[in-house]
């Protein structure tokens, strides 16, 4: 069946995503901006510099969202910006951000907003980053200014992006500020992000009180976890097995968990293991965020631990290709008994030769997921526009609209997938428009 036939629940949200530090351009006073001035740390040796003007042409981005069906879009809210010394927030960018909203809301996107990703301000890293406590307190002042200041424009909020990743690309694998190599430090970061999670989460629902959709609902909050899928490379080979199922423990269940039981349990061979009991983060989710990308084969014993399944069809940034993992990672995400929303997918794939194909698929595979009792609240894709990949730079190009960052005032391109991904969209508003007509 054409993934345009194909019937989602009713009030499925359909768009993409993106975050401010990869789209906006100029946010100089955070973290990325001083960490991408090292020579060697970004691939192609070129820094977010304007990255894709967003900040000044959200408005005209937003337009080719509307254009082609999408009727909800997730971003970030940039810290740095908003408060770029301690306790002091900044006029301008206030306002600059109730522009953004107020352009969301009248091209009938629901804003899904995003409170920590990635980045810091200068300020918070030099004070200790993720490793002090003082810097959960900071963010969870900083997310009550933005549930006080936004509540009425935003419902749907997410707290931090992929707390695992951040922690261990940062504090593990040295390959994001602070650039530090130590596996210890790592699992303290997430712990800190898990209870910087937590409290924020009671934050929001105690502080943003104003219902934005008519929904009943003021506040829905939620995370989102990178649930990359992890198997042995050699399925018979004992060492291969176990490292696979000690990553998936930390990586994904653990995380997991500690938002259902408000346990922070982490440990892993050769590092300081933490555990801890924090009341605020029992039960705090009612949505996950689900990031699904790729597969990695796990390796034992190798200086190279994660590595692509021979033969598999691979993406510009050398990840597999795999869309029937969405399925499963949505059924995995949704056993820990919360609703799913999909708030990022999507392919590397600067020709659009992979993308439409993928997009089809990816729907099939969430259909599928649905069919086997998951409850998905919509999906994500990422992303809106190509955009600054961190580490790798401009090099990974997952837009469905390509941007050129040699002249960045030039129109957006827009790419044979995105066209595919809006007549799945425009299809399945279609379908919600007329089951409501008729009072389903």
């Amino acid at each position: 069946m054409p993934a345009e036939r194909l019937e989602f629940p009713a009030g499925f949200l359909w768009g993409a995503a993106t975050s401010a530090h990869q789209v906006e351009g100029g946010n100089t006073c955070n973290d990325w901006w001083r960490f991408e001035q090292i020579p060697g740390v970004i691939r192609g040796g070129r820094g977010s510099g304007d990255a894709c003007r967003h900040l000044e042409r959200f408005d005209a981005d937003f337009a080719l969202a509307q254009a082609d069906g999408h009727n909800a879009h997730r971003l970030s809210l940039e810290w740095s910006r908003l408060e770029p010394a301690r306790g002091r927030f900044d006029p301008g960018a206030v306002a600059h951000y109730h522009e953004v909203l107020a352009s969301l809301r009248r091209r009938g996107l629901t804003p899904i907003v995003t409170l920590h990703h990635f980045t810091n301000p200068l300020w918070v890293a030099d004070a200790g980053g993720w490793e002090a406590r003082s810097t959960v307190d900071a963010f969870e002042s900083f997310v009550g200014f933005c549930a006080r200041e936004y509540g009425h424009e935003v419902d749907w909020w997410c707290t931090v992006n992929e707390p695992e990743v951040f922690a261990f690309r940062g504090w593990s694998e040295g390959l994001w500020p602070p650039a530090v190599r130590d596996n210890s430090r790592a699992l303290q970061v997430l712990a800190h992000q898990l209870e910087a999670h937590g409290r924020a989460y009671r934050v929001l629902h105690s502080e943003d009180r104003i219902d934005a959709d008519g929904d009943g609902l003021a506040a829905r909050v939620g995370f989102a976890k990178h649930r990359v899928q992890l198997e042995p490379l050699r399925q018979w080979h004992p060492l291969d097995q176990m490292q696979a199922f000690f990553e998936n423990r930390v990586f994904n269940e653990a995380v997991e968990q500690a938002t259902v039981t408000g346990t922070v349990e982490l440990s892993i061979p050769g590092a300081r293991s933490v555990l801890r009991e924090l009341p605020e983060l029992k039960g705090a989710l009612d949505w996950y965020g689900l990031n699904y990308y790729t597969r990695w084969m796990v390796r034992s014993l190798q200086p190279v631990p994660h590595v692509v399944r021979p033969g598999a069809l691979l993406n510009d940034l050398g990840w597999e290709v795999w869309p029937t993992g969405l399925q499963r990672a949505i059924l995995a995400a949704g056993r820990l008994g919360r609703p799913v929303l999909v708030t990022e997918n999507g392919v590397a794939d600067a020709t659009d030769r992979l993308r439409p194909r993928a997009i089809v698929e990816f729907a099939e595979a969430m259909h599928a997921a649905i069919a086997d009792g998951a409850n998905v609240l919509g999906y994500l894709h990422w992303s809106l526009l190509d955009n600054f990949e961190w580490n790798d730079g401009y090099h990974g190009r997952f837009g469905l609209y390509g941007v050129d960052f040699d002249d960045p005032e030039r129109p957006r391109t827009r790419r044979r997938s995105a066209e595919v991904f809006a007549r799945i969209a425009r299809a399945n508003a279609i379908t919600d428009e007329a089951r409501a007509a008729v009072g389903e």
